[in-house]
């Protein structure tokens, strides 16, 4: 996951993690937890953040070593 990306992008919007973590309904705890690799976002959850955000790439924001292996096999 990118999460220098997501951080960038929440910076523009003016969004905090407590902000964002109010949006998705969980604690600032979790999202920082989910942020640092130590949990992982739902699908529902990366859907309500790309919406949130107004993200334009989240498969290589959020799934970045499955989107470069599958770029390496073709």
């Amino acid at each position: 996951m990118q999460i220098n990306k997501i951080k960038s992008r929440m910076t523009e919007l003016g969004y905090t993690q407590q902000k964002l973590s109010d949006e998705l309904n969980m604690s600032v705890q979790t999202l920082n937890a989910k942020f640092n690799g130590r949990s992982i976002f739902s699908l529902n959850e990366v859907i309500s953040i790309t919406k949130i955000l107004e993200l334009d790439n989240p498969i290589e924001i959020f799934f970045d070593d499955i989107s470069q292996k599958c770029n390496e096999e073709h």
